[in-house]
């Protein structure tokens, strides 16, 4: 079954619903929304950790960078084609939200999306569970803009191939990417913020994601090894050419600080 909807966070609440999970896996580097959404439901969270090839087992994971293929109950995604087992597949895009499940879930899901609400005939309705209301048309993503996305990462791979200062991720290329993660080398964890800073400072739109959910006070927990080298490591940077030698510069110029811990 396809649904289309608005906002991918009502849709895993919505799902969280259909499934009646009373306890869900995250990885700890999941996005803030996937444990406020499952808090505000009363649904319990087990963390787990990752690594730093993203490949994990939990029920719900979150794919920035169509980097591996999930084996899981539910996958979020910017945009792509179904991989891997999951019997859930999320794509968005903005305002452009699909939704690929089997009959039994999509028709509770879609009672959900549709605020609960059933309609009958003419305007009779009927209200027959929770639910937000965020049904949309059907909508598609031009096949140009991912295309025009491979090519920059492509360029961008490139140019960044051996370089001293990080690594990058091999992403895939069924999607449209907005942004191009690379992982620090260790040397430059501890500059990272003045990194940052001096990046945005030259125009650079650069965001450090995957802080650890253990670190929120709202979900809390114990420490896991490897999400946390990954939360140290991270710097996503804006997918665009012009990024290259502002960059180097800027890695260039803190090489030398020198990290020890």
């Amino acid at each position: 079954m396809r649904l289309f909807a608005k906002n991918s966070s009502v849709v895993y609440m919505g799902l969280l619903h259909a499934f009646g999970w009373q306890k869900v896996s995250l990885p700890a580097v999941a996005p803030t929304f996937f444990a406020a959404i499952a808090k505000m439901r009363g649904t319990a969270i087990e963390l787990v950790d990752v690594g730093l090839d993203y490949s994990n087992t939990a029920m719900v994971t979150h794919n920035f960078f169509e980097s591996f293929e999930p084996k899981s109950q539910i996958v979020f995604q910017n945009w792509g084609e179904p991989v891997g087992e999951a019997k859930v597949w999320v794509m968005k895009y903005k305002e452009c939200v699909r939704v690929e499940c089997d009959e039994k879930i999509g028709q509770k899901l879609e009672l959900f999306l549709n605020g609960g609400v059933k309609k009958g005939r003419l305007w009779n309705y009927d209200l027959m569970d929770v639910g937000i209301k965020n049904l949309r048309p059907p909508c598609e993503v031009a096949r140009e803009l991912v295309e025009e996305s491979n090519e920059i990462v492509e360029y961008l791979n490139e140019q960044f191939r051996g370089n001293p200062y990080f690594d990058t991720l091999s992403l895939g290329t069924k999607t449209i990417k907005s942004e191009y993660p690379t992982l620090l080398k260790p040397s430059l964890y501890c500059p990272k913020e003045d990194i940052y800073q001096e990046l945005l400072q030259k125009g650079i739109d650069v965001k450090v994601r995957f802080k650890p959910l253990y670190r929120t006070t709202l979900v809390g927990g114990e420490y896991l090894p490897t999400s946390e080298e990954l939360y140290k490591a991270v710097l996503v940077l804006p997918l665009a050419k012009e990024i290259v030698d502002p960059l180097m510069e800027v890695l260039e110029k803190y090489r030398y600080r020198g990290c020890s811990f």
